[in-house]
C-alpha cells in the first residue's frame, strides 16, 4: 500500500517535509562534524591556514564543499544505501579496530602511526571489496585489513619511538 493512498494531500506534504528535513538536517551535521574533523585534526598542525578567523572560515566552507561533492559522488555511484553502509563499515572495522585499541593501551602509539593505519587498513579492506579479490582460504577482506592496520600501526609506532629517544 502506498503512503499517498493512506493520507490526504495536506499531511502527506508535512509527512514528506519532515523527513526530508530530518535527512537534510542529518547530513549537514555529518558535513560540518567531516569538515570540522578535517580542519583541526589534519590541517590544524600548519599555523598559516589559521592566520584569521575570516581565513579559517573561508577553509572550512572549501572542505565541507569538497567533502559534500566526495559524498555525492559517491552516492552517484553506489546501487543502494545498504552497499555503502557495508562499505563504510568495513572501512571503519578494519582501519579502526586497531588504532583505537592502540591508542586506550599501547604506550608507543602515535597519532600518524595512527592515521597511516586508518588509511592503510581501510582502503586495502576496501580495494579488495571493491575489485571482488577472493582471498585465501575464503577469509572476509577485513582480515587483510586489519592485518595492514596492525602491521601500520605497530611499525611507524616503534620506528617513532625509536627515533624520539635518539
Amino acid at each position: 500500500m502506498r503512503v499517498n493512498h493512506v493520507l490526504p494531500v495536506g499531511l502527506l506534504g508535512l509527512m514528506l517535509a519532515a523527513y526530508f528535513s530530518a535527512i537534510l538536517s542529518t547530513a549537514d551535521s555529518y558535513l560540518m562534524a567531516a569538515s570540522g574533523n578535517v580542519q583541526t585534526d589534519l590541517l590544524g598542525k600548519w599555523r598559516f591556514l589559521n592566520k584569521n578567523k575570516k581565513h579559517t572560515l573561508r577553509i572550512s566552507q572549501i572542505i565541507t564543499i569538497l567533502i559534500g561533492a566526495f559524498a555525492l559522488l559517491l552516492a552517484s555511484n553506489m546501487q543502494n544505501v545498504l552497499s555503502l553502509m557495508l562499505y563504510s563499515y568495513a572501512f571503519m572495522v578494519s582501519g579502526l579496530l586497531l588504532p583505537v585499541i592502540g591508542a586506550l593501551y599501547w604506550k608507543k602509539a602515535s597519532p600518524l602511526a595512527a592515521l597511516v593505519a586508518m588509511i592503510g587498513g581501510g582502503g586495502t579492506t576496501i580495494s579488495l571489496i571493491a575489485l571482488d579479490v577472493n582471498l585465501p582460504l575464503n577469509l572476509d577482506a577485513n582480515i587483510l585489513g586489519i592485518t595492514i592496520s596492525s602491521i601500520l600501526f605497530f611499525g611507524i609506532g616503534i620506528i617513532q619511538y625509536k627515533l624520539k629517544d635518539k
